[in-house]
């Protein structure tokens, strides 16, 4: 099995492929829409969303992003490109994003930012209704308890009601840090960062 990352010059993705690697898996980055052909497709993303938006539009990511899903393959998002997977973010003046989960992105209540680590914890069998989990059986944990790190100014308002989500924080319960809806999940948090609680996560994912 190997992976695809999407690199359109946005994000760090030399860090995501050797989080990848890590877990015993191959990654490639794709910079070219026709090379996806990967069963699992991960979206990084730093920066504003409209000039990543741009990006993804320019070199016709989007469509490929949706045939991807269409076609059942899966799907990563991490920060901003768990971002656009939403309706539309108010970031830039009001961005439309590419709709695959339903919820918008709005600047955080009462924050400037969220710049921090935060506590995480996940039961295995709590996604089981979700077809994204699994394919390799990289690990035998059924509960992923650790903490993650974020560093974001906006959040993603989730209206998927058939979706397993978990929100950012205590302080910051209307905003969704992991989500899972079928065979796509966003992270808002950097798994890449996140040290052993990011491995012991893609290696439950894959």
């Amino acid at each position: 099995m190997s992976v695809d990352i999407l690199d359109v010059g946005s994000g760090n993705i030399q860090s995501i492929k050797n989080w990848i690697e890590k877990a015993n898996v191959s990654a490639n980055v794709v910079n070219d829409a026709r090379s996806i052909q990967s069963n699992l497709l991960i979206l990084p993303g730093v920066g504003s969303v409209g000039s990543y938006m741009h990006r993804i539009k320019q070199g016709s990511f989007d469509q490929a992003i949706l045939e991807h899903v269409d076609k059942g393959g899966r799907l990563l998002g991490i920060c901003l490109g768990f971002q656009i997977m939403s309706t539309y973010s108010e970031e830039d003046g009001g961005v439309e994003g590419l709709s695959i989960i339903d919820g918008h992105v709005e600047r955080l209540q009462n924050k400037a930012s969220h710049n921090s680590w935060e506590p995480i914890y996940l039961r295995r069998n709590e996604l089981n209704g979700q077809s994204f989990f699994r394919q390799l059986n990289l690990s035998k944990k059924r509960i992923l308890d650790g903490r993650v790190f974020y560093n974001h100014e906006y959040g993603f308002v989730n209206n998927e009601e058939k979706s397993f989500s978990i929100p950012v924080s205590d302080s910051l319960p209307r905003y969704t840090g992991f989500l899972v809806k079928d065979k796509v999940i966003g992270l808002q948090f950097h798994p890449e960062k996140s040290q052993v609680t990011g491995l012991d996560l893609i290696s439950m994912i894959l």
